[in-house]
């Protein structure tokens, strides 16, 4: 899948999770990550889905590999590094507050 196909993809596993379809969005965003599972934004877009959805234990998984994704970029892609700095920061919240709610 190329990165048009992805961008295309991706904006509409937002619309529907911004409709408030948040089935919908997570079949959007999985049928994206089986194309391209290291796609950090659709890892995202599944966590917060499936937050959601009141799936909490998927939802920390997604968000788990969307920290795994950013310190991997963090390594790789330094021109973005505020980016991925705060994407690591923002999904280790998320896991946190999870955490707090499973225990």
């Amino acid at each position: 899948m190329d990165q048009n196909e992805i961008k295309t993809k991706i904006d509409a596993a937002w619309r529907a999770y911004r409709a408030g379809q948040q089935q919908a969005a997570v079949e959007h965003f999985t049928t994206i990550l089986a194309e391209a599972p290291d796609q950090i934004d659709a890892h995202w877009g599944l966590g917060l889905s499936y937050r959601h959805l009141g799936e909490k234990e998927k939802a920390r998984q997604a968000f788990e590999k969307v920290a795994e994704l950013a310190a991997q970029a963090l390594q790789n892609e330094p021109e973005d590094r505020e980016r991925y700095f705060m994407l690591q920061r923002m999904a280790r919240q998320q896991i946190d507050q999870i955490a707090e709610f499973l225990n």
